[in-house]
């Protein structure tokens, strides 16, 4: 049973007290159990805090202290926190050391530190040898750093610590022995000056086991002349800012039995194989995936249970989804009865956002009507100077049926206008676009129905869906929003890029801006504004507007 915390584990920093801090003559060659009656706070939690604290003052670095032998083989590491990073692990010829090429791959990540560990004579255990595999450079002197096992009471108290032992079986598995549904081993690295002076532990998990990696050792990849077709993903996901939906456009490639699916791994998109087994299809964890760099896929299960700190017991397995053949979906399948999710692990051991509950299904073919936009909101940031528009906009059709989302775009109205993007606020562009695809974003200005627009002063923002298949084109109404928070809707012909000048569509002639007192003002200030609107035909709005 794995147990992982739904938010990226954070790196840890232990620090010991000051008063009678032990010495240790040559700190690199005595035993960690010459320090086994240091005394530290009795709070366990208390004693970690944030490495980003401590990386004010100095920096972790990687530090080989011993050169590896033999030939290094992929092992997989895997702690309490942390599953599937791939790791390198060589034997030396006589079997008599291994070597692992990070004993924390998640601390270091692209910088190597080479640890030593030396087999018993009857090949059951491995005792870590005394090399710093790291160094840590702090206001108050340098100190080298060293993996080692915590001794902790029933109370929680850091006692001492000691030399760090691994068991190992025939398979070639390296782990430490404990309970792994509840363990009680704590294993950390230590800094210690020159002068063996302690300054406290840096990181610490409870469980580490390496595994020989028995998986793919290839990215998957589609067959040589496969023609994936357009599929809409829908799926619900966890991550660092809570839950949310996310539907993406992307491709399902089917031959026989095999089925490739590309943004199976939480959004991101690299592509997985799985299996079809009449209308069930099974996709292995532990593939190989390309994002720019080697990450492992790695489903999980749950069946929500939480520890008092809201940790989430997280279940290793294979991600299964049942196909409906009738309207060409696939649906995330239950496992045990069990919530099934789905979660990457960078080489360095970062968690990538859980996700579950996927649908992957077929748009309709042939031209649709949109489903309106919704759930819009317009504000002033002061902290940006410029107003955030949100709005939602789903792949559907009035009747409810998925879109193709590589059809889909849509207007933004800004003061009932079409706004234009330009090269010189989106930098993704190259020439200006009024009809903005699903799916475009800058990564800065525009993403994910969130737009922010350096403009002098806004009082409305609209959005209008636009379906283009061949020479169809079909519109959504156009939704709008006021800066009262006032919702309204104009009929999809009313101010469609085509039918603009129609005379319904009220042009604004004049704004003007006051105080709360009615104090007419050059520009909107902060707090509470009167904007008054004067349109063509002689009507006049005022709108409140409140700028922070």
């Amino acid at each position: 049973m794995k147990k992982l915390l739904l938010l990226v584990a954070a790196a840890t920093l232990t620090l010991g007290a000051t008063a009678a801090t032990p010495k240790i003559a040559t700190p690199a060659k005595k035993s960690h159990e010459a320090v086994q009656e240091l005394k530290l706070s009795k709070d366990l939690g208390a004693q970690m805090m944030s490495f980003d604290k401590v990386a004010t003052s100095g920096a972790l670095r990687a530090k080989s202290a011993v050169t590896p032998e033999g030939t290094p083989q992929t092992y997989i590491f895997s702690d309490y926190y942390y599953s599937g990073v791939p790791v390198s692990v060589s034997f030396s010829e006589d079997g008599a050391s291994v070597y692992f090429s990070n004993m924390f791959p998640y601390v270091f990540d692209d910088e190597v530190a080479w640890v030593k560990g030396i087999v018993s004579t009857d090949g059951t255990s491995v005792t870590i040898s005394n090399d710093p595999i790291a160094e840590l450079e702090a206001t108050d002197g340098v100190y080298n750093v060293y993996p080692m096992e915590m001794i902790v009471d029933e109370e929680g108290n850091i006692t001492g610590v000691k030399d760090l032992v691994f068991a190992k079986n025939e398979e070639g598995r390296i782990y430490i022995e404990d309970d792994y549904a509840a363990p009680t081993r704590y294993i950390g690295l230590c800094a210690l000056d020159d002068a063996g002076s302690f300054l406290g532990f840096f990181d610490y998990t409870l469980i580490i086991s390496y595994d020989p990696y028995t998986g793919p050792t290839e990215v998957v990849e589609l067959p040589e002349g496969a023609q994936p077709e357009d599929y809409v993903y829908i799926y619900y996901a966890a991550g660092l800012f809570g839950a949310y939906q996310d539907i993406q456009g992307g491709q399902v490639y089917v031959d026989g039995n095999d089925v490739y699916m590309n943004l199976l791994t939480c959004g991101y998109e690299a592509w997985v194989k799985g299996t079809k087994d009449g209308n069930t299809v099974t996709f292995p964890g532990g593939q190989f995936v390309n994002l720019g760099a080697f990450l492992t896929y790695q489903p999980f299960y749950t069946d929500g249970t939480t520890d008092e700190e809201g940790y989430l017991y997280i279940y290793p397995c294979d991600y299964v989804m049942t196909y409906d053949p009738e309207s060409n979906t696939y649906v995330t399948a239950e496992v045990e009865g069990k919530d099934l999710y789905c979660g990457l692990n960078t080489p360095d051991g970062s968690l990538y956002t859980y996700s579950f509950d996927y649908t992957v299904g077929k748009p309709v073919e042939g031209a649709a009507v949109p489903a309106d936009p919704y759930d819009l909101d317009i504000y002033y940031s002061d902290y940006y100077e410029q107003y955030v528009l949100s709005y939602y906009l789903d792949p559907f059709d009035v009747d409810g049926r998925i879109l193709n989302t590589n059809n889909l775009a849509y207007y933004i109205y800004l003061d009932d206008e079409i706004y234009t993007l330009t090269p010189e606020v989106f930098s993704a562009l190259t020439e200006e676009m009024t009809l903005i695809p699903y799916d475009f974003t800058d990564n800065w200005d525009i993403s994910a129905g969130i737009l922010y627009v350096a403009e002098p002063l806004l009082t409305s923002l609209g959005v209008q869906a636009v379906y283009t298949v061949g020479e169809e084109v079909n519109y959504s109404n156009v939704v709008s929003i006021d800066l009262e928070g006032n919702v309204y809707t104009t009929p999809a012909p009313q101010l469609n890029p085509d039918a603009l000048s129609n005379v319904n569509a009220k042009q604004i002639t004049s704004i003007a801006i006051y105080d709360a007192e009615g104090r007419k003002l050059e520009a909107a200030q902060k707090g509470v504004n009167i904007v008054k609107m004067i349109a063509s035909d002689g009507t006049v709005k005022a709108v409140k507007m409140y700028k922070k």
